[in-house]
């Protein structure tokens, strides 16, 4: 785990003598939270743009296709964790590893305070010399912070409508679901193919997924690879057909077929236009 901010990456990169890569698509291997602090700017994660100003709180996820538009006045603050680094939480905490989650949200002055306060803790003991129990501490601190951000984005309308908390039997089969689909979304888009897997019926997936995420299976797979589809045209020089058959494709019009549809504009398009700009 680390943490810095905005003014101190670009003074290390400025040092290097590197270009900064922050305005290009690039993706990070690890997770990071992002709390703007001061100015305005942007963040496009995925090819979706947030225009984020203080307390714009966003949580970029391993492998996630990031684009900056940073003024130099801005300021953030920011936390980077690998997957391994946080402590078990419980069930309902599907955010950490779930990539069709929100990635941002506006907090209000109370949230900012609160989580100004959690922040302010986890850096307090980050920059701690270690007396044995520092990597305890932090993930304990960590913890805190991710419940935090679980607690406010399910307490903003917006977002409880796509981020409820699982709960009981759908709540723990919805979770392995997740888990598989990113295990499998290449290989299969069939919901019998993930039933089968999970020892259910397809309609106790559907029953599932219908009561945590209030949309069908075969949407999430399909919102899935349709992800990862725009990650590669945006982030990869790959060839569509090439793109195709990562995603399990075995045609290149079925392929295209499924981009418009979940898309509503061909894969060459998204590359070209929409894909760069976003």
């Amino acid at each position: 785990m680390a943490m810095t901010t905005l003014s101190e990456v670009r003074d290390k990169i400025r040092e290097a003598g590197l270009v900064d890569f922050t305005a290009t698509p690039h993706r990070l291997d690890f997770h990071q939270i992002v709390l703007v602090e001061e100015g305005t700017g942007a963040f496009t994660i995925d090819s979706t743009p947030y225009p984020s100003r203080v307390g714009s709180l966003l949580w970029i996820r391993p492998n996630q296709v990031i684009q900056f538009e940073l003024p130099s006045d801005m300021e953030a603050c920011l936390v980077m964790f690998t997957e391994t680094f946080p402590l078990r939480l419980r069930a309902h905490m599907g955010m950490l590893d779930d990539v069709l989650r929100p990635s941002h949200w506006q907090l209000t002055d109370d949230e900012l305070g609160t989580f100004r306060r959690v922040l302010a803790l986890l850096r307090e003991e980050f920059e701690r010399p270690d007396e044995g129990l520092g990597e305890d501490l932090l993930k304990h601190l960590l913890a805190v912070a991710l419940l935090h951000i679980d607690q406010m984005c399910r307490s903003h309308r917006a977002d409880q409508q796509h981020s409820g908390s699982p709960a009981g039997e759908n709540g723990e089969l919805f979770l392995r679901f997740r888990r598989e689909l990113e295990d499998s979304y290449r290989k299969t888009r069939l919901v019998e193919d993930y039933a089968a897997a999970l020892n259910c019926t397809p309609r106790t997936l559907s029953r599932a997924c219908r009561s945590v995420a209030g949309t069908t299976t075969k949407d999430l797979i399909d919102a899935r690879v349709a992800l990862e589809a725009k990650r590669l045209l945006v982030h990869t020089d790959l060839p569509v057909g090439s793109i195709a058959r990562q995603l399990g494709f075995t045609e290149v019009t079925n392929f295209g077929k499924f981009f418009i549809r979940r898309v509503n504009m061909t894969p060459g398009a998204f590359r070209r236009g929409a894909g760069p700009r976003d």
